[in-house]
């Protein structure tokens, strides 16, 4: 493998970051390691510690940054066991942390059924070695409110009501099986010139049920808060409005002084302020970067510092 994965904003995330010589920093998302070779390139007197759990991506990455493994822990894990993984290497705090959310160029060459391009079987788990859950078993087995919940909650497209009948009374005729078997039911009910943006909804709503992405992106948010140390930066590349409203909201609610109700004459919550928000609008890429990498073009980046 020549590449794996094109970091996206990484100057500006890096920049952001403020690496600091003799800081320790998380690499929550490593994939082909792009990120954290540009904080070592930025300051080589670092450590890092790198998650990802596509034991691919730590085996790539093992090679790409080998004149700095001395510097560098690798994680086979997703973030949300962040809090866990930094005790048992002994590390209470960090000066910064980086999420690069979504998956990887990767993992669509690898035939795990995340692009609707392709004909691939229905897997869509980023890590085949966890989790027994498969983009098959959702379309084929969950029941008719939950596979609704699952279509509503996740794609936020307006047809989700007319794909989740399709995809119901296609399985009693047999199991759908293939990317290309679940894409045909779909571009049937709906308007040819929706299709693009329908399909990459409806494929994102299974992924994101299949690997419990955004339960794992509140547990790594409010893990990474506990172990910042005051001033160390978090920052966060999201690709669609779920991650990106998690992101906002997050960042909010820490900035917030009080949560007391309007109707208290005084604060009784003791709300701490935990974050400051450094990037009151967030970052996007510029034409020439979303020109040489496409999947650039919904990124956003938010970031905070900890106080």
């Amino acid at each position: 493998m020549k590449s794996f994965h094109i970091p996206v904003l990484k100057a500006q995330s890096i920049e952001l970051l403020q690496i600091k010589k003799d800081g320790v920093y998380v690499d929550a998302t490593l994939g082909g390691g792009g990120h954290t070779e540009a904080m070592f390139e930025h300051e080589k007197d670092i450590r890092v510690v790198a998650f990802d759990h596509d034991k691919d991506a730590i085996d790539f990455a093992l090679k790409r940054l080998s004149k700095y493994s001395d510097r560098i822990i690798f994680v086979n894990k997703n973030f949300s066991y962040l809090s866990s993984a930094l005790a048992l290497n002994r590390i209470t705090k960090i000066d910064g942390i980086l999420f690069d959310l979504g998956f990887s160029s990767h993992q669509i060459d690898q035939q795990r059924g995340f692009s609707y391009t392709q004909d691939d079987e229905l897997d869509m788990r980023m890590n085949r070695n966890n989790g027994k859950l498969t983009a098959y078993d959702i379309v084929n087995f969950y029941p008719k409110d939950k596979l609704e919940q699952v279509l509503h909650d996740y794609s936020e497209d307006r047809f989700w009501k007319r794909i989740s009948n399709a995809i119901l009374q296609a399985r009693k005729d047999k199991k759908i099986e293939t990317t290309k078997q679940l894409r045909e039911i779909i571009e049937n009910v709906i308007p040819r010139d929706k299709a693009f943006k329908t399909l990459s909804r409806i494929f994102q709503a299974l992924r994101i049920e299949v690997n419990k992405e955004l339960e794992a992106l509140e547990k790594g948010l409010k893990s990474s808060v506990e172990v910042l140390k005051k001033g160390g930066k978090i920052a966060v590349i999201s690709y669609h409005s779920l991650e990106d409203r998690i992101v906002k909201r997050f960042f909010k609610y820490e900035n917030l002084e009080c949560i007391c109700p309007a109707y208290l004459p005084r604060c009784v919550c003791e709300k701490e302020v935990r974050l400051k928000i450094i990037t009151k609008k967030p970052i996007v890429p510029t034409v020439e970067e979303i020109k040489e990498n496409s999947r650039a073009r919904s990124a956003k980046l938010r970031v905070a510092e900890r106080c």
